[in-house]
Order: structure tokens, then C-alpha cells, then sequence
């Protein structure tokens, strides 16, 4: 069955509309945020494509440049929004980073909140490292 969760992921993706093509990665990465929210009694998230791009893009940035660091939040997100948030972070496997984020009292705050209307998953690897860029949004 957990083998099953990402392809889960990719096929709810298809049935969002959404035409960005998914890598078993970014899959396993939005499995991981769904089941936190769900655990919380809160809703799937759907992949908003602006917030999209910009996370597996900065994914890629962190991985090429081997350096943790936020990006600005406004900068590719070209729909209206009231509120954006970023979690950003590296370890040895997707899951490990997820569990820590959750452990974390902030990073936690973004995928538990309420308010979010959208979201956007990036994951890039450099060696054993794997970088995960969570951007969340609110659109109004």
C-alpha cells in the first residue's frame, strides 16, 4: 500500500486540472503534506500553479547552490493573493524532512493553517541530499 501513495498523489493531481507533470518525488512530497493536514482534520490542498512552479523551481535553486535559504515570496506568483508562506529545508529523504518540519513549531504552523487555499511541492536532489520547497497561498 505505501507503495501505491504516490502514484495516489499523481492521480489526484490529474484529476485537479492541473497540466504539470508530476515526478514520483513531488508525489511523495504532497502524499506527506496531505497526511499531516489530514491527521489534523484538514483539507487536501490543491496545487495552485503559480505556487507550483515557484517551489520545485527554488527546490532546484537550493540543490544547485547547496545553501538553505527562503526565497522572496511575491517573486513568480502572479494571481491575487492575500497571504503566501514557504517552508524550505534539506535531508536525507523526503519523509525525514517532513518530520521535521512538523516538529518544528513554525514549519508546522504553515501546513496546519487554516487559511491556505493552495499549495505548490518542490523536490531536488544534490548527492544524498533532498531539498523540499513547501509554498503555501492564500488567493483572494
Amino acid at each position: 500500500m505505501r507503495r501505491l501513495a504516490p502514484f495516489a498523489a499523481a492521480a489526484a493531481l490529474a484529476l485537479t486540472g492541473c497540466n504539470y507533470l508530476w515526478t514520483p518525488n513531488q508525489a511523495t512530497a504532497l502524499d506527506r503534506l496531505t497526511k499531516d493536514r489530514a491527521a489534523n482534520r484538514l483539507s487536501t490542498l490543491p496545487i495552485q500553479s503559480d505556487a507550483q512552479n515557484k517551489a520545485q523551481a527554488w527546490a532546484e535553486k537550493l540543490s544547485r547552490d547547496g545553501v538553505l535559504s527562503h526565497s522572496y515570496l511575491p517573486d513568480g506568483i502572479g494571481v491575487r493573493w492575500c497571504s503566501i508562506g514557504e517552508n524550505v529545508g534539506y535531508g536525507p529523504t523526503i519523509t525525514a524532512i517532513e518530520v521535521a518540519y512538523m516538529a518544528s513549531p513554525h514549519h508546522r504552523a504553515n501546513i496546519l493553517d487554516s487559511k491556505w487555499n493552495g499549495v505548490g511541492v518542490g523536490v531536488a536532489r544534490a548527492g544524498s541530499r533532498v531539498y523540499t520547497v513547501q509554498v503555501f497561498l492564500k488567493t483572494c
